[in-house]
């Protein structure tokens, strides 16, 4: 049976005209000197579509599909390690259940909840991301995470995943929801649409009909039909945002191609391609305040924005819209799907992006082309499984998808990593005495499932690709200065598809620290960061030291989100579950950013608490840029300007600590839930609920102060330790050497179905414009070129040769490449040779 079991289905008793109502739940938050618990599964405030604790989905161990998905063996032609799990096993996704960061969160959004509604049940939001497998089970009640145990600590582990279908499965199958081009943007081979019998054809229809068996397991918490027909029931519901899974009951993965080799049966997913696959956990909202809006309004006086109920008082808000309208904690899915890459075909990525993918990744139309990218390879040990795109037929032009899934938080992996003493240059003592304190004091189980005190070598290398990530993220460009009146500009460029940065707002920034120089001598600096205090100077927080004479904070340059809090009266908070709006937001938006459209899902810029859709200029929306000037300081004969990003700040990290410790007042002074003040509120310290999370106050505070160096004992994690993204300077540097990076030296070229983008790196040099030459002799006797025989400068450091050019090139024999740069703001004009003579062959 597909949905067997009372928790199936919820009767409407537990929401409406019962003593569970929102009105009530509040009253007794109020008036409540303890707290009552109350079951998940009966409470409407963290009620949200989708797949319920305990319906009967089973998600399997995931060492179970590391057996075939995850050896060493399963090289790449050229060698290379390409078996998926291999990459998912060091990847934040796998280590979602062991974040440092999460625990301290976790029990701080416990209190929070407890202080707010009556109960910690908030915490239910955190679980079904970061558990997935533990919160399917129904092992996240009570909401402290106490009852995970095994795999569950694997985070986003395999099933987690291939076990997901779409809800919107019936609009997918038909081309309205994200096209039609069979053949083209799903990579079909010959389909034309339904009755074309081509091999995928033939799979997406079984898989339309096992998705509309499911659709029908689905019920809002009234106990009714989530689905009317083969869709939602409200059309306001156009996403399963925040946790939302619809998962499979019967085990038989799902994946994105048609023509798998294996020895278990598997559904064709079109789902596990889309760009809205990964909407489900990267668009987070806060349901409480969702559920609860009107009537903390009504009992408190507070000016919350509401969604509108469509349905008369019998169903939840969180059920008749997409988590994007209300209550934002993250957005990264909707900063995506509104910028250019998210349009339908998506978009051109901008030429500095390439610098570091083997093959370059030059186009981007969904969140999987970066963060996993196709490479050449299979998925499994199967002998009889395609190397792809070589041997498949179905699926031509779609590589094997690297399960790289790695942004830009590099100190989560390599602080794991240092846990594991097989690698004596990384490990540390202090890490492994900190995070192997056990279940009983940290709820954090290091050992339970596949432990990373002996997968150091998987986390590094997942922490080095989040490196590159960070470094390809953003270009500083355009740079002119007047020394005699001290004006200066830039470009900071955003080359993402989501704003930069993204993520959940965790005490993360991105800034940028300008340097001016005169005679050698530092004379004046904007945004200097304090490593001995491990934080900016200037700051109103008490941790930062005060500026000194020649020193400048600009807030504009500090790119963030301070979210705002109505409940508790903060212009600024920290307190996620508790933030009502954004105080401020002035991240970078993404090329193509469609400012109109920002609004509904709550992404627009926002500056001290105002709605700034005019912050950026229209032709900064456009090339996703933030383009900076203004008066500097005068007479300095060089400036060097740097952006750094920080993962989590020490004011962040102090917050929690002082939550967790019970030393913090903002729940206990007076607010606008508890006017006369809460001199109860802290009660980590003494709640046995807390009593196997009340040791993270103190456990984040000396993990951040130590891997930050503070300590004095030489640790200096990357993104705990601000991170150089990039840096440019003026006056620039002379061009002086161009590097050839891409397609590799010998390389032979048979895996390409269209024409390769060649790549290269260049030091040096403001004006820069580049001709790539070919020829069939070493020597380049004779020789065809970009300039002398198109006639065209290049101005990036990449180009894909035209495919009527790329038509012409001779088979079966080696072509010569090499890559020539000129300065033309410098004359005499000078040109500099790639140091490199490379060659490839197209078969």
């Amino acid at each position: 049976m597909r949905f067997a079991g009372k928790e199936a289905i919820v009767t409407k008793s537990r929401f409406l005209g019962g003593a569970l109502s929102v009105a009530a739940l509040l009253l007794v938050a109020a008036g409540a000197a303890a707290w009552t618990p109350l079951p998940v599964v009966d409470d409407p405030l963290v009620r949200m579509p989708g797949t319920q604790p305990g319906q009967g989905t089973m998600i399997m161990d995931p060492q179970m599909c590391l057996n075939c998905h995850g050896d060493e063996n399963i090289l790449n032609p050229e060698g290379y390690v390409m078996a998926p799990g291999y990459f998912w096993q060091g990847s934040v996704m796998a280590q979602a259940a062991r974040d440092p960061l999460f625990y301290a969160c976790m029990a701080v959004a416990g209190q929070d909840s407890i202080w707010a509604v009556g109960n910690p049940n908030a915490v239910d939001i955190c679980e079904r991301c970061h558990f997935p497998q533990g919160w399917l089970a129904g092992r996240s009640d009570p909401p402290n995470a106490s009852l995970m145990t095994g795999t569950d600590f694997d985070g986003v582990h395999c099933d987690a995943c291939h076990m997901k279908w779409d809800p919107f499965f019936a609009t997918t199958f038909d081309g309205t929801r994200e096209g039609s081009d069979w053949a083209g943007y799903w990579d079909e081979a010959g389909n034309t649409g339904p009755g074309s019998g081509t091999p995928s054809q033939v799979a997406a229809e079984a898989t339309l009909a096992e998705d509309a068996l499911l659709a029908a397991g689905i019920k809002l918490f009234s106990g009714l039909d989530f689905f009317i027909g083969d869709a939602p029931k409200y059309a306001t519901y156009t996403e399963d945002g925040a946790g939302q899974y619809f998962m499979a009951m019967m085990h038989r993965p799902r994946a994105s191609f048609a023509d798998t080799k294996s020895d278990h049966p598997a559904f064709y997913s079109r789902h596990h391609k889309s760009k809205y696959f990964c909407s489900t956990c990267h668009n987070v909202s806060n349901p409480v305040l969702a559920n609860a809006c009107e009537d903390l309004n009504a009992t408190y006086g507070l000016s919350l924005s509401c969604l509108p109920d469509q349905s008369g008082g019998t169903d939840l808000i969180t059920e008749q819209y997409s988590a994007s309208r209300y209550f934002h904690v993250e957005r990264t899915f909707a900063e995506f799907e509104i910028s250019a890459y998210g349009q339908q075909g998506g978009a051109a990525t901008n030429p500095e992006f390439h610098t570091k993918f083997d093959p370059p990744i030059t186009w981007a139309s969904s969140c999987q082309d970066c963060h996993m990218r196709n490479i050449v390879g299979k998925g499994c040990e199967e002998l009889a499984a395609p190397l792809r795109p070589i041997e498949s037929t179905e699926h031509p032009n779609s590589g094997a998808p690297m399960h790289d899934m790695m942004g830009g938080n590099v100190w989560l992996p390599y602080v794991l990593a240092s846990t594991d003493d097989h690698f004596p240059d990384t490990y540390d003592p202090i890490n492994f005495a900190l995070l192997t304190q056990g279940p009983l004091a940290l709820t954090l189980d290091m050992y339970a499932g596949l432990s990373p005190t002996d997968r150091g070598d998987r986390l590094l290398a997942a922490s080095d690709r989040a490196k590159d990530q960070l470094k390809l993220a953003a270009t500083i460009k355009n740079v002119t200065y007047n020394p005699t009146t001290g004006n200066l500009a830039f470009r900071v460029q955003n080359n993402t598809g989501h704003k930069l940065i993204s993520g959940f707002p965790e005490g993360r920034r991105m800034f940028v620290n300008i340097k001016a120089y005169a005679g050698g001598s530092l004379i004046h600096e904007v945004n200097p960061y304090d490593y001995a205090a491990g934080t900016l100077k200037g700051l109103s927080h008490p941790s930062s030291p005060p500026l000194g004479p020649n020193e400048t904070y600009v807030d504009a340059l500090v790119y963030e989100v301070h979210p705002k809090s109505q409940l508790t009266g903060e212009d600024e908070t920290f307190h996620f579950v508790l933030a009502s709006e954004r105080y401020k937001d002035n991240r970078i938006p993404p090329k193509g950013f469609d400012i109109v459209a920002a609004a509904e899902q709550l992404i627009e810029p926002v500056d001290h608490g105002v709605s700034s859709p005019a912050y950026f200029t229209a032709a900064e929306y456009a090339g996703g840029y933030d383009d900076v000037s203004g008066p500097f300081v005068p007479g300095a004969d060089s400036i060097v300007i740097t952006l750094y990003y920080q993962s989590t700040s020490r004011e962040y990290i102090e917050f929690l600590r002082d939550e967790i410790n019970g030393t913090a007042d903002t729940l206990s002074r007076p607010t606008p839930l508890k006017p006369g003040g809460d001199p109860g509120a802290y009660i980590i310290q003494t709640d046995p609920f807390f009593g196997a999370l009340k040791a993270w106050g103190d456990t984040i505070w000396e993990l951040w102060f130590h891997n930050h160096g503070l300590d004095g004992l030489g640790a200096s994690v990357p993104t705990i330790v601000p991170f150089q993204m990039t840096q440019a300077q003026f006056p620039a540097s002379p061009l002086t050497t161009i590097h050839l990076l891409y397609p590799p030296d010998l390389a032979v070229l048979n895996a390409l179905t269209s024409p390769p983008t060649f790549v290269w790196s260049a030091d040096g040099g403001a004006n820069v414009k580049y001709a790539i030459d070919f020829s069939l002799s070493a020597a380049f006797t004779n020789y065809v070129s970009s300039y002398e025989t198109l006639g065209v400068q290049l101005p990036n450091i990449s180009v894909t040769i035209p495919q009527a050019i790329w038509d012409s090139v001779p088979t079966g024999t080696p072509i010569y490449w090499r890559v020539r740069g000129a300065d033309t703001g410098v004359t005499p004009i000078t040109p500099v040779f790639s140091t490199e003579t490379w060659s490839f062959v197209r078969p």
